[in-house]
């Protein structure tokens, strides 16, 4: 059950309205005045809720779900009861995410302010800073001189954004987050704690001392890219550290200065690219994936969790282990080592 002290509580819909929504035909032999009351696992959904099915390890728990209806493939309909009405969509999740959009909202300060400007009492913002219209800048916030935040933009509580930073129109940036050096394009959601734009690890080692390195390079994060909590990324050392559209970095990410990350990437939990890591275009990391300085990765990579990288990676690979290598190799690997055992 979703609770409403967090969630908005969803105006009730009926089968007809939610099938023209994912653009389906109502089910023969379905009622398309039903009153859906909200969404749930297939375990755990009543006879007034929808549930889905999009990944194959749940297959056997659908012939016991009390669902109304579910989300599901062609493929795996025939495994539903008779009480639950088939929804058949090509991607399940996709038509999930879709219904949640239209029916929740989170809990927050910013929806009763919608389109209206509002400055907290607590928040310092230079004389020179630039807020635009539409702005919901949160207590504690300071915002220093020089920097831009376009219209209808969110800004948690204790958030700190330096000198020059920019950000883009209809970001949300949650609280306790330090900016600097960045700018930042539309729609960005950065997360709690996320630390963006510091100095980067780079200094000379000398006989008997170290010299720092002066990192001025910036931050550049595309349009729709989210930022996960406690995630830290350094500015370039000379040039950039880049970041493309709609990137999905997971909670706890490090990225090292002069890091490139091409569009629609995604990085689980625990990542850590060291420094002028390139990464192409729609890669996925499972967690604490670790990839050396001066690496590169082509387009559609798939790079297994825990796998250590030190060789650059062609197009399209799926690799795994540590060193990583081709995960077909790995996979016989460990089955020859389990044999030895």
């Amino acid at each position: 059950m979703v609770d409403s002290r967090f969630f908005s509580k969803p105006e009730r819909q009926t089968l007809d309205q939610i099938c023209k929504i994912l653009g389906i035909d109502v089910p023969r032999g379905s009622d398309p005045h039903f009153e859906v009351s909200g969404f749930a696992k297939i375990d755990e959904a009543t006879s007034t809720e929808i549930t889905f099915m999009h990944n194959a390890k749940y297959a056997d728990k659908l012939a016991g779900t009390k669902a109304f209806a579910c989300l599901i493939t062609e493929k795996y309909a025939h495994l539903l009861p008779r009480t639950t009405v088939p929804l058949i969509v090509e991607a399940p999740y996709l038509a999930l995410a879709i219904l949640l959009k239209r029916s929740y909202s989170i809990h927050n300060p910013q929806a009763s302010m919608r389109g209206k400007t509002f400055i907290a009492k607590s928040a310092v913002v230079a004389e020179d800073a630039i807020v635009e219209d539409g702005c919901y800048i949160s207590d504690h916030v300071v915002i220093h001189s020089g920097a831009i935040i376009k219209s209808g933009t969110f800004v948690g509580p204790n958030t700190t954004i330096l000198h020059g930073v920019e950000v883009g129109d209809g970001s949300h940036i949650e609280s306790n987050v330090t900016i600097g050096f960045a700018i930042i394009g539309k729609s960005a959601y950065i997360k709690t704690g996320a630390r963006i734009g510091q100095q980067g690890f780079g200094f000379y080692v000398g006989d008997t001392y170290m010299e720092d390195v002066m990192q001025i390079g910036r931050v550049l994060i595309g349009d729709n890219t989210q930022i996960g909590a406690n995630c830290t990324i350094d500015r370039g050392s000379m040039g950039d550290t880049k970041i493309g559209n709609y990137v999905r970095v997971d909670n706890m990410v490090y990225l090292a200065h002069n890091v490139e990350i091409g569009d629609c990437c995604i990085l689980a939990a625990h990542v850590c690219l060291a420094g002028s890591v390139k990464v192409g275009k729609s890669c996925m990391m499972g967690g604490q994936v670790g990839i050396a300085g001066h690496i590169s990765i082509g387009d559609s990579v798939m790079i297994a969790a825990q796998s250590g990288v030190i060789n650059d990676i062609e197009s399209h690979a799926k690799v795994a282990g540590s060193p990583a290598e081709n995960i077909m190799t790995w996979r016989k690997q460990m089955v020859a080592l389990r044999k030895l055992a």
